[in-house]
């Protein structure tokens, strides 16, 4: 039987005392495409991102590829948010050092790329 390529059971997300996802369980079969459909605020969007490691669970199993979302499975998911990607309250240091976490580097390696490229300009 084809592993499924992303599993989440129960999976639940807060922030402070709203919830934004509750008790979502999701089981994607291999070779098909889904889509996520509803009202801003519906957790969407939350959804993805825990889906993909970029927020942790507060509940909840989330499986990539049969595993928690790390590194080598996130080289197999192309992922593109409506935002632009850009969070108003990190600076521009942190947001590098953020992007060049999710491509692999450590965070020690992260921060010290993100100063020579702030220091470049």
């Amino acid at each position: 039987m084809a592993q499924s390529p992303l599993t989440l059971t129960d999976v639940t997300k807060r922030f402070g005392g709203f919830t934004a996802v509750e008790g979502l369980s999701l089981d994607v079969p291999e070779g098909r495409i889904i889509g996520f459909l509803g009202p801003n605020g519906a957790g969407k969007s939350t959804s993805l991102r825990v889906s993909l490691g970029v927020i942790p669970p507060d509940e909840g199993m989330v499986r990539l590829f049969g595993a928690p979302p790390n590194i080598l499975s996130l080289r197999r998911v192309g992922f593109l948010p409506e935002e632009r990607g850009l969070y108003k309250k990190m600076t521009a240091r942190e947001t590098i050092a953020y992007f060049a976490r999710l491509k692999g580097l450590t965070a020690g390696e992260a921060k010290a790329r993100a100063d020579e490229l702030m220091e470049s300009t």
